[in-house]
């Protein structure tokens, strides 16, 4: 190897060694965190981990958006949770729930109804009248040691409280402040269960072990425990709640900004770019056309150009190769001594000029309009 070489490939290779002790040194590699936001089917389904984990333990889960007497009526599945505001309450559909608890059904029942405090009375009446059914009272959930969430206990909806009478021997979970937030009572064969909007269920709190426990017990827990979830493998839940809407592109843009602006930006530019296409009414005026060289001096002009690097033959080669072009469709032959010989017959007597003169490859400048004249005279009688 060439000593030049050497020398090279031990600098880049010192100079390699170098920048490779300095970033040692002086840098650090620590792994990076990234958020990664939320999906699409986690944002519109605030209840998707409830869901993936009942499935995880063979719990089918079917969902509805909103529910009446039909759904119920339609509906094979033993276990039914409906959200009181997506649920068209009526006196048939009162009736035939309690029927269907007394057969057997497990209800859970989410009150979200709106409690007017100056009025004192809830937006819909029905689902109480059900409650007072079982024995349950539910009231305004304002506590005096105010709102405040215990981490030692379910996330519960601090709108809603429960009363049942002392002999009932009804289930009861209670939050911090001692009002009842959760109630399970049982009838016939089947149990009623009533709470405020379930937070304990979103995906949020979920995965804290209160709110965890809690949907264990729920939906989950086997025979033996006497819960709410008993033998829900074998008919699944039917899901009565609403879905949360998430918003696009666009329905981003008009939350976070104004969009009258870029419309109308969009107009003016769409306005401008007609108004300076589209020509206005009556002739189109054109450009004038400018007047250009007689044909005389352009041919003179390229016969100049020609003539300076010696090339005038091009126009003689292109007669002849018409002439060639004629004779072969008319007489059916194009040999050279055949040309020769029609030359001959077509030139005037007395000429000069041979037809040997006229083929050769070198054509003098002072013979060239000579021989054009013949060539042309030449075209026109074949």
């Amino acid at each position: 190897m060439n000593r030049n070489h050497l020398i090279g490939f031990a600098v880049v290779f010192a100079v390699l060694v170098i920048l490779a002790f300095i970033a040692w040194s002086l840098f650090e590699i620590h792994p990076g965190i990234r958020k990664v936001p939320p999906s699409r089917e986690a944002r519109a389904n605030e209840y998707l981990a409830l869901d993936h984990w009942l499935a995880s333990y063979g719990i089918p889960v079917r969902k509805e958006s909103y529910g009446n007497l039909d759904t119920i009526l339609q509906a094979q599945e033993r276990h039914i949770s409906i959200q009181a505001s997506l649920f068209r309450w009526t006196e048939e559909a009162v009736s035939h729930l309690i029927c269907w608890i007394e057969d057997g059904g497990h209800l859970f029942l989410f009150l979200d109804l709106e409690y007017y405090e100056d009025m004192d009375f809830w937006s819909d009446d029905l689902p109480l009248l059900m409650l007072e059914e079982f024995g349950i009272e539910a009231g305004s959930g304002t506590s005096p040691q105010g709102h405040r969430y215990d981490p030692d206990s379910p996330r519960f909806s601090q709108n809603i409280s429960f009363t049942i009478p002392e002999e009932s021997d009804a289930l009861t979970v209670k939050d911090w402040t001692g009002l009842a937030r959760l109630v399970r009572v049982k009838r016939g064969a089947g149990s009623l269960t009533v709470s405020g909007r379930s937070r304990f269920l979103l995906s949020t709190y979920i995965k804290d072990e209160p709110n965890a426990r809690l949907a264990w017990n729920l939906f989950i827990a086997p025979d033996n425990t006497g819960a709410l979830g008993a033998n829900s493998r074998e008919t699944g839940w039917l899901f009565i709640r609403g879905t949360t809407r998430v918003r696009g592109i666009w329905g981003s843009l008009f939350r976070l900004g104004n969009m009258a602006v870029p419309v109308v930006s969009a107009l003016v530019l769409i306005v401008t770019c007609f108004w300076a296409v589209i020509p206005g009414f009556g002739l189109v005026q054109g450009d004038a056309e400018r007047p250009g060289k007689p044909l005389r001096e352009r041919f003179l002009a390229e016969g100049r150009f020609l003539k300076r690097y010696g090339a005038l033959g091009v126009y003689r080669d292109r007669y002849i190769k018409e002439i060639k072009r004629r004779l072969l469709r008319k007489e059916g032959t194009c040999e050279d001594e055949e040309i020769h010989r029609r030359l001959s017959s077509f030139l005037q007597r007395g000429t000069s000029v041979l037809p040997q003169d006229i083929c050769e490859k070198n054509i003098k400048y002072r013979e060239f309009p000579r021989t054009i004249e013949i060539l042309r005279s030449i075209l026109e009688r074949i």
